[in-house]
């Protein structure tokens, strides 16, 4: 004679009973995708300038994304172009120079500093930019050069044109709201709120910006020597 626990696992009702328990189980235990929101980010600029130019990044657990292809920053005319750029964390940056003479490029930005002497062409070396915020590239010969990197690290990224500005298919969780303008008078500076993205709740979040009318630019020389200079030195040659 079979065991008692032995014998009853072998009767009908124990095994109705196993379909009974374990079905809604496995039910359960199959990943339900997470609910997509939309996110709508309103800008009010205090002077009602245009917003344009703003950009915005909603910074979650499920929204990081990958570094770029290398991304070339040129100079030409003693200047950088583009004057700005976006580009994602751990992106390589190709600092090319197509003048007829050298540059000296750096960057003071928090985590992201860097420096490449005197160089033509292609430099030696890439710039890779390891962490998130804006970078502010200078150059040590030519002053009034100055260009923007901004580097996200989210896949919800948008440039406004204007207000306000809507995000769809977002997964709900808590967020970092981000924005930033080159118009800002302090460039260094990222106004940041936290949002949580959840149904039934009104995924909206309202920014107040100070802009200035254009980006601040140092005064560009009007003549200057065969180094690129206004200055009469052999610097850059």
């Amino acid at each position: 004679m079979l065991p008692l626990n032995r014998a009853f696992r072998k009767r009908p009702v124990y095994q109705g009973l196993c379909r009974f328990i374990l079905f809604p189980a496995l039910l359960f235990s199959v990943s339900v995708p997470s609910i997509a929101l939309d996110v709508t980010v309103h800008l009010h600029e205090k002077k009602n300038l245009t917003v344009d130019g703003t950009i915005i990044e909603l910074v979650g657990a499920n929204s990081l994304v990958q570094p770029e292809a290398d991304h070339i920053i040129d100079q030409i005319d003693i200047t950088f172009k583009p004057l700005l750029s976006v580009v994602s964390k751990g992106t390589s940056i190709i600092l090319t120079n197509n003048d007829p003479f050298k540059h000296h490029v750096y960057s003071f930005s928090k985590g992201n500093q860097f420096d490449i002497p005197l160089y033509a062409d292609v430099p030696k070396q890439d710039v890779v930019l390891q962490n998130s915020g804006v970078v502010k590239l200078g150059c040590n010969i030519h002053d009034w050069m100055i260009a923007y990197i901004y580097v996200n690290e989210s896949k919800f990224l948008k440039k406004a044109s204007s207000s306000p500005v809507v995000f769809d298919s977002v997964p709900a969780g808590a967020y970092e709201v981000r924005v930033w303008n080159p118009r800002f008078r302090n460039t260094k500076r990222i106004l940041k709120q936290t949002l949580t993205v959840a149904d039934g709740k009104n995924n909206e979040v309202k920014f107040d910006l100070a802009l200035q009318k254009t980006i601040r630019m140092p005064k560009k020389p009007t003549t200057t020597n065969q180094t690129g200079n206004s200055y009469n030195d052999s610097n850059g040659q």
